[in-house]
């Protein structure tokens, strides 16, 4: 970036660059005479104009809003989130649940927040009229993950067979063993044995592999089952609920190849 004599001529020429993140560090070398009185103000009225906006409180990240998304407050997530986790932030991150299962076409419902997996608990971000909110993860760098690009930008996301997974384990943050069947049926289709494989190697959770064998064995989807089921091979389940908090005097059926209990209306339709 060169240097300018106003923080809106550097605005523009990042936009005419197609660059919509702008960084401190990137202002005060385009800006080097501006005092950091004189580039606070500049800085705030460019907010007030709805030209800019802070990623987080003390981030010194900042979001140019093109005249397109001037009524959202905010370019899209794909703008910005993977340069803000990676860049400003420096952790590692992948969009997960519900938020993962609509980059692969599978949510059936308009998911109002972005879920973000991350290590350690971080409060939510607001960012225009996109809400962030991050859950955590043991692990997180040997969680499969892929690229979802955009027109907009790209950013990292968990593999298929991960967000099954997590859907599965997360079921009580996600409105239901219901709603997440729902979303699982429209997500088989992007799942694959080997990738199945991966995920499961990579969560190491014995539960959670019970409970998604038994709702792939609901579903027909044989051959993803068979491989949960080779991977629970020398595993040693213990009889579990499909859900938890499922209490035993429920009127329920068990699948005895992944060792679940199962209520009566489990395989229905409707559930």
């Amino acid at each position: 970036m060169g240097r300018y004599n106003s923080l809106s001529s550097v605005i523009d020429a990042a936009e005419r660059a197609g660059k919509l993140n702008l960084r401190m560090q990137d202002i005060r070398v385009a800006l080097p005479e501006a005092s950091s009185s004189a580039l606070r103000q500049a800085l705030y009225r460019q907010q007030q104009r709805g030209r800019l906006v802070r990623l987080s409180r003390g981030s010194d990240h900042w979001l140019i809003v093109p005249l397109q998304y001037a009524a959202a407050g905010a370019p899209p997530p794909e703008a910005w989130l993977d340069r803000y986790m990676s860049k400003t932030l420096g952790v590692p991150y992948y969009v997960a649940l519900l938020s993962a299962a609509e980059t692969f076409g599978a949510s059936p419902y308009a998911v109002m927040v972005m879920q973000v997996m991350v290590a350690e608990r971080r409060r939510p971000i607001t960012v225009g009229r996109h809400e962030v909110v991050f859950h955590s993860r043991a692990r997180i760098e040997d969680m499969p993950t892929r690229w979802h690009e955009t027109p907009d930008g790209r950013f990292r996301v968990g593999t298929p067979e991960l967000t099954a997974l997590e859907l599965v384990e997360r079921v009580s943050l996600l409105g239901g063993m219901a709603r997440v069947r729902e979303v699982l049926r429209g997500l088989w289709a992007s799942c694959t044995p080997q990738g199945l494989s991966e995920a499961l190697d990579a969560l190491r959770e014995v539960p959670t592999a019970q409970r998604l064998g038994a709702l792939l064995a609901l579903d027909g989807q044989d051959a993803l089952g068979a491989r949960v089921a080779e991977w629970l091979g020398d595993k040693a389940p213990r009889l579990i609920p499909l859900e938890r908090g499922q209490t035993r005097d429920v009127a329920s059926e068990v699948d005895t190849s992944f060792k679940v209990r199962l209520t009566f209306d489990s395989g229905s339709a409707n559930t």
